[in-house]
């Protein structure tokens, strides 16, 4: 019997893998949190409910030579994810029933997105989209390469010059684009409330996290001084400052007030950051953790400490 499939259209703007550019090895959704763990020609999708990280079920697995898993996403009760076993393709797992359905073949994805029922995923520097049903393929034709990097949000992707290192806009399923007038440094922009975050090295500005408005572009504020833009999640944008090693800040984009953390986050770039109600989990080090946010806003003990690992990736 042929599967169907029906969804409701949403984004994930600050949600699954915002942190990491459709790279991410983690989805939190529904009180689970789902995983990919490697080994050597083996890679396994796991499990866990987040009260109980102890718990561990393996969804599915691939092995043999080169066998990989990545860019891990969920829609409704679907992982969605690449997949390298014998051949290069892009799936969607059933977390409940285990039905495993090909939404794309062929394609060698190194970074994938989703967003109102459209799958879009970069290839070697190309860019592609394919409805989450398998239908409607469409190769973009730009005048560059991608670099292996994306976001969606509000119906456009958001990608860099491989080039040129430019944040360009691209409707789905359009050829043209706009330059979106900035150069982010090493981690990932962040869509947020119409918004681009993002840490600027253009040397005019200065070193500074920079506010965007994605409408017409206008820089609308931004916090001077800032080394690195750490990660991003709901109000907040958490940044270091070249001259204050001691310190991670936070930045809340509402009130536009900076606060400074009792220690200092060296997060590498891209990784996985997920804000709950009372906990943040945090990728470090190969290690999913699970931060109680007074530990991560007030604290001053080691935060990635092994009381508070919830999962080995």
């Amino acid at each position: 019997m042929e599967q169907s499939h029906t969804t409701r259209p949403l984004h994930f703007a600050y949600g699954n893998n915002q942190s990491c550019g459709g790279k991410s090895d983690i989805v939190i959704r529904n009180g689970f949190a789902y995983y990919i763990r490697r080994e050597e020609d083996k890679a396994e999708i796991r499990v866990s409910p987040l009260s109980e990280g102890d718990k561990v079920q393996t969804l599915y697995m691939v092995q043999g030579p080169g066998a990989r898993l990545a860019c891990l996403n969920m829609v409704e009760d679907e992982l969605v994810f690449y997949e390298h076993a014998d051949g290069h393709r892009i799936v969607a797992l059933n977390v409940y029933s285990a039905d495993r359905r090909e939404i794309a073949a062929g394609y060698e994805a190194s970074s994938l997105w989703i967003e109102n029922d459209i799958v879009s995923f970069v290839e070697g520097g190309f860019l592609f989209s394919v409805k989450m049903d398998g239908s409607d393929h469409f190769e973009y034709d730009l005048p560059f390469s991608l670099k292996d990097r994306i976001i969606s949000y509000n119906g456009n992707i958001y990608g860099f010059d491989k080039a040129t290192g430019q944040v360009v806009e691209i409707p789905f399923y359009s050829d043209s684009f706009r330059e979106m007038g900035c150069v982010p440094g090493e981690d990932m922009i962040y869509a947020i409330i119409g918004n681009l975050y993002y840490e600027t090295t253009d040397e005019f500005v200065g070193e500074a996290v920079c506010c965007k408005r994605i409408s017409d572009l206008a820089v609308t504020n931004g916090v001077q001084e800032a080394d690195r833009l750490l990660t991003a999640f709901e109000q907040y944008v958490i940044f270091n400052r070249k001259n204050e090693k001691d310190k991670t800040f936070a930045w809340n984009i509402q009130t536009l007030r900076v606060y400074s953390l009792n220690r200092h986050l060296d997060l590498a770039p891209w990784s996985f950051t997920q804000v709950l109600s009372d906990y943040l989990m945090m990728e470090q080090g190969g290690k999913l953790y699970k931060i109680p946010a007074p530990i991560f806003f007030q604290g001053s003990d080691p935060m990635f400490d092994d009381k508070y690992v919830f999962a080995e990736l």
